[in-house]
């Protein structure tokens, strides 16, 4: 008797440490009771402003693109947020009833918080937002950089120059006419 009370002691011992070991070694699940919380997960909006043809030599009344963030949309009329213009419409500059601020920092480093150590300025164009590059002959953004546009309420938008495309020239009239469409990502903040 006393052999069969020690094996069936040993047994009852063998599959507590196997139930132990193979506890230990389960995967544990986790009930999720509620969503993860997320910081500064606006998404970006590429969008591209459709550059006018104009003349460099009358660069000052180069016609003006509006944006509305609001929407994504843009047009001639005076509307919207920012308006784009001079030297194919790559310069940006707040329109009524709003204004921009500068920050030295990627878009996706930038929240509404940057509004009140933004730099304000008027507007930004060539050797502030963009710079001509002579070995390419093309304009490149300026990088870091990200612009805010707010209003009395504080930061609503920033916006990022990323490049411009469909460069390009044309004679009319005798007259040399130039333009770009500016690509930008903007996020609501």
């Amino acid at each position: 008797m006393k052999l069969n009370i020690k094996t069936i002691l040993q047994s009852a011992m063998a599959v507590t440490v196997l139930s132990a070991a193979v506890w230990a070694a389960a995967p544990t699940t986790e009930q999720v009771t509620a969503p993860l919380a997320l910081t500064q997960t606006k998404a970006n909006t590429s969008l591209t402003i459709n550059g006018q043809w104009w003349s460099p030599r009358n660069a000052a009344n180069w016609p003006a693109v509006y944006v509305d963030f609001t929407t994504g949309s843009q047009s001639l009329g005076n509307s919207g947020q920012v308006a784009f213009f001079s030297h194919v419409n790559g310069s940006i500059k707040a329109n009524a009833g709003y204004e921009i601020r500068t920050v030295a920092a990627d878009i996706s480093a930038v929240s509404a918080s940057n509004w009140s150590t933004a730099t304000p300025v008027t507007s930004l164009g060539s050797g502030t937002w963009y710079d001509y590059d002579l070995s390419t002959n093309a304009n490149e953004a300026i990088q870091p950089l990200t612009v805010l546009v707010g209003n009395s309420s504080g930061a609503l938008y920033a916006v990022k120059l990323n490049n411009f495309s469909n460069v390009g020239q044309q004679t009319v009239a005798g007259q040399l006419q130039v333009k770009a469409d500016a690509n930008i990502e903007y996020k609501a903040l």
